[in-house]
């Protein structure tokens, strides 16, 4: 029986059908368009265009339940927390005909909810950045004194379904108290009560795990080499790596507090000053990256869809270290960040590399050993193809926006 994957444009979606796919498990891709990443995959059997859920998220639910009930499918695997949380709302007119391969509602709402998480953090002693939590702007004046700038704005959760549709939070820099007022203004009239944190320098550590049944059943770690934006986004370039034993303790110390079960990314900076892990966010799906954990020997699509079917998976407790998964056209975006734009508006840390030595790691990536590209596939090409044309395209009507 077929699994249904959501969101069939992102780098996720293109892992998980092909983790499927090479397993002879049907793999059904939706997406708001027609020709997405993951339906290029010679791994995909069918495609499904549904109604956009940012755009019409209600006609996005309706047309899912009817095809949902109207195949025979056995899981269905969101991918984004847009689908996720959207899904999650349907799910108890969804479970007499499929499994979801997605943690609860409620569940999902706590973790994805930054000031009760961080909250939830310190109650459990996991180090976090020095967090302030405003309810009221006046409140700002008091904390002059207290905080280093610059400092850190975030949105309690990265996206808020309203009537008029969905707002996007965005995370903000601030370099002076007024900076800071003027930005904690604005972020607070699209998404009310954001946090301020001390910006924590430092690479990033993600720790990925796959709970079932109040179970750890695997693990997997990475560092983070190249990221876009280059002060903090998803990564380009990502290494696995074992997460040490109290940042993988920290990690699984959160999840049972909230009676997690399914697949989480709990993202850390390691802070330069102490070399201490702090936590930044837990997203309760699967993430940008999931292809290291595949390449590295970690097949959390395939264990999830056992998970789903109540299979009971065999637990994972080794992978292979070193193993490098690069995003080519993620990397050459970076890299041309870094090279076009002035270096004082990036927010970048003062020992980031500079242009040439930043060039210099692109064209080094090419002969490193253990080096695997996300996208591009011998066997499969197709995504490939399709992402070139999709990023040679954007850039021309970029251009033309500007120019014209």
């Amino acid at each position: 029986m077929p699994v249904f994957v959501t969101d069939g444009d992102q780098r996720s979606a293109l892992a998980v059908t092909r983790s499927l796919g090479r397993r002879g498990i049907d793999v059904v891709v939706g997406e708001s368009r027609q020709g997405s990443l993951a339906s290029s995959s010679k791994y995909c059997k069918m495609e499904f265009i549904y109604p956009s859920p940012i755009e019409d998220p209600r006609l996005f639910q309706k047309k899912i339940i009817e095809h949902l009930k109207g195949n025979s499918y056995d899981v269905i695997i969101p991918m984004t927390d847009v689908t996720c949380y959207l899904i999650n709302e349907i799910r108890e007119r969804l479970e007499d005909n499929i499994k979801i391969a997605l943690p609860r509602a409620e569940v999902f709402e706590k973790a994805s909810q930054k000031a009760e998480l961080m909250r939830l953090a310190s109650s459990l002693n996991v180090p976090i950045p020095k967090t302030y939590y405003i309810e009221k702007m006046e409140e700002l004046e008091g904390l002059e004194n207290k905080l280093e700038f610059p400092v850190v704005l975030k949105p309690v959760c990265s996206r808020v379904h309203t009537a008029q549709g969905w707002i996007n939070g965005t995370v903000e820099y601030a370099d002076s108290i007024e900076d800071l007022k003027r930005k904690y203004r604005d972020l607070h009239s699209k998404i009310p009560n954001p946090i301020i944190q001390e910006r924590i320098d430092g690479p990033g550590h993600g720790v990925f795990l796959l709970y079932s049944n109040r179970e750890l059943k695997a693990f997997f770690g990475h560092r983070r080499i190249r990221e876009k934006p280059p002060s903090g986004g998803v990564s380009v370039v990502r290494e696995s790596r074992r997460p040490d034993e109290k940042t993988l303790y920290n990690s699984c110390k959160l999840l049972e507090a909230l009676n997690w079960d399914g697949v989480a990314m709990v993202e850390f900076k390691i802070d330069k000053r102490d070399n201490t892990p702090k936590l930044m966010e837990i997203n309760g799906r699967l993430w940008g990256s999931l292809q290291l954990a595949i390449d590295a020997g970690v097949d959390f699509p395939y264990l999830i869809y056992q998970a789903a079917l109540g299979k009971n998976p065999k637990k994972v407790e080794k992978f292979e270290e070193g193993i490098k998964t690069r995003w080519l056209l993620g990397d050459l975006d970076h890299l041309l960040i870094i090279l076009l734009r002035r270096r004082r508006l990036l927010c970048l840390p003062r020992d980031y590399p500079g242009k040439f030595k930043t060039l210099a790691q692109f064209l080094k990536s090419f002969f490193e050993a253990r080096t695997y590209q996300e996208i591009w596939k011998r066997d499969d090409p197709g995504p490939a193809i399709n992402e070139i044309r999709s990023w040679i395209n954007a850039g021309i009507k970029s251009l033309k926006k500007r120019w014209l």
